[in-house]
């Protein structure tokens, strides 16, 4: 019955768009560039429609940025940021320190943008998905904060490799990729939309070479799947007395990356108070992972 009403409710945009577009190809016999007004029309709009997200901080301040939002998945980002990762925030928020923070898997840039709001201190937003990274751009643009986040479209991994990035999702603002692997971020077998090779670095590997100068002081990681070996590839990275506290999305069904994560922070001198038998299974399978803070003891 849902879907009934939803295809009656929607039939009034088919029909606009079936003479639309019949409409168009009639006027390509005239000029072939008045063919495609409408669809240009349409892509233009939604290519550069904005939202303002407001978040009220813990002092009670309001905090404002802008979000390009040409899609559901980026509207649902700017309609949920303040309720979607609130431990995010509040480890952002709570966090006496204002150094550098390095966003591992950024994304379209929110939590790099709040930080560099918040702090007014510099970010690195590492993304390598072709589809996030020119939203990511934009995004810091809008918000003139070009001054302070830094771009790394190339991934990280636990070694300088040329490999496969493969992406199952094909719009901005969509996650689910692998690097040198073939699982997601439950550790199955990830269904690919297509994959490209590119090079992957450690990030001690990027601080070694002097590309990297400034050590982070605090790091989130969330690539679904591989954490464990981004984190193998920075040991020397974690360790420097600079950086303080790692937040990571860890999968509680991926055996492998949740336990390897934990035997890696514990050896570079952090702890945490979350287990995995802390977190409660909704039975979704999408709904597998959590954020678990570390901070260095």
């Amino acid at each position: 019955m849902r879907k009934l009403i939803k295809q009656i409710l929607l039939f009034p945009f088919l029909i606009i768009n079936f003479i639309a577009s019949l409409y168009s190809k009639l006027l390509s016999f005239i000029k072939p560039k008045f063919g495609h007004y409408w669809l240009d029309t349409l892509s233009e709009k939604n290519r550069n429609q904005t939202q303002s997200i407001s978040h009220l901080m813990p002092n009670g301040k309001e905090l404002k940025f802008k979000l390009y939002t040409p899609n559901w998945r980026c509207r649902y980002g700017a309609d949920t940021f303040s309720t979607k990762e609130p431990e995010t925030l509040s480890w952002i928020n709570s966090h006496e320190g204002d150094g550098v923070f390095f966003d591992i898997g950024a994304n379209v840039g929110l939590y790099s943008m709040y930080y560099a709001a918040l702090k007014n201190k510099k970010v690195y937003a590492f993304e390598p998905s072709v589809f996030n990274l020119s939203l990511l751009a934009k995004n810091i643009h809008i918000n003139n904060l070009e001054h302070l986040i830094q771009i790394i479209s190339n991934p990280l991994t636990d070694k300088n490799q040329l490999a496969d990035f493969s992406l199952s999702i094909n719009e901005e603002g969509g996650s689910m990729s692998a690097f040198g692997v073939d699982h997601g971020h439950d550790g199955k077998p990830i269904e690919k939309f297509l994959s490209y090779k590119t090079l992957g670095f450690s990030l001690d590997s990027l601080f070694e070479k002097n590309i990297l100068k400034d050590y982070p002081e605090l790091i989130k990681i969330d690539v679904d799947g591989i954490e464990h070996l981004i984190l193998s590839g920075a040991k020397n990275t974690l360790k420097h007395p600079t950086c303080k506290t790692v937040l990571i999305e860890v999968a509680y069904n991926f055996s492998e990356q949740s336990d390897n994560v934990e035997k890696l922070m514990r050896e570079c001198g952090y702890k945490t108070n979350q287990k995995l038998s802390d977190y409660i299974d909704t039975g979704d399978p999408s709904d597998s992972s959590f954020n678990q803070i570390w901070i260095k003891e």
